[in-house]
């Protein structure tokens, strides 16, 4: 839950999608081992945005040396590399960048199924083993396919900011297509053996919960996630036993 909030704060700030992702791969694993010796801390979230981002400011000072001795002062500034902040969160401490972050994911330059693949990963925190398995592809090429959104992204040199306007209403329609799409693969797999992918599902209707809790006021939002909860309550009486299909007509309601 915390992982993407996370994540978002760090973009924002760093705007380095791969080094940040990392550093919160890495603040994840220190409190796999550290929480169970010494507790959960107090603010969960600030204690991994904390670790995440000394370990992302010691490897840009590691950079910024290695640059120093490699460049010159005029070729350091040219690169725009930003300096390590003394409180990555001092400016917005009770931030959530959860909303950014899938308007990131969806941004306009990416293909509609590299949106679905960076929104699983960033914001859904489904590794890519998962989300390969999913779309039934091998991990090699969903690796590929979600870094090549990453550097879509970079070279498009988007801002981590909310939009204005039309531009706003446009990205968050992208938004909701693709939770739309991630819950239809998953209320009616395209292909392999089973009628459901109950992970695919359960991971759209959290992301809408999430985004209808940061916009509760948009009817569009509320809409995508009400149709969701509405079909997805049938999902326990469409299929029998075997795992075959039941027919509208034949399906226990009461279930």
């Amino acid at each position: 839950e915390l992982a993407p909030q996370v994540l978002g704060t760090l973009v924002r700030r760093f705007r380095r999608f791969d080094a940040c992702e990392d550093a919160v791969q890495e603040a994840m694993l220190a409190a796999v081992l550290q929480w169970p010796r010494d507790g959960v801390p107090s603010n969960p979230r600030g204690w991994l945005v904390t670790v995440a981002a000394r370990r992302l400011t010691d490897e840009i000072r590691s950079e910024h040396a290695r640059r120093r001795r490699e460049d010159t002062d005029a070729a350091m500034a040219s690169n725009g590399v930003a300096a390590p902040p003394a409180d990555i969160d001092a400016e917005r401490p009770d931030a959530d960048d959860t909303l950014l972050l899938l308007l990131l994911c969806c941004h306009p330059e990416l293909t509609p199924a590299s949106q679905v693949a960076l929104t699983l990963r960033a914001v859904g925190g489904l590794t890519t083993a998962e989300i390969a398995a999913a779309f039934l592809v091998p991990e090699a090429t969903m690796a590929q396919r979600i870094s090549r959104a990453k550097q879509r992204i970079k070279a498009s040199g988007a801002g981590f900011r909310l939009p204005a306007g039309a531009e706003r209403s446009e990205r968050l329609a992208a938004v909701l297509q693709v939770l739309y799409l991630i819950f239809n693969e998953g209320y009616t797999a395209s292909s392999g053996t089973a009628l459901h992918r109950v992970e695919l599902t359960g991971e759209a209707i959290r992301l809408t919960r999430q985004l209808h809790t940061r916009l509760p006021d948009d009817g569009e939002v509320a809409g995508l996630l009400a149709l969701m909860l509405l079909t997805d309550a049938r999902r326990p009486a469409r299929t029998g036993p075997d795992g075959a299909l039941v027919p509208l007509a034949e399906q226990d309601r009461s279930r």
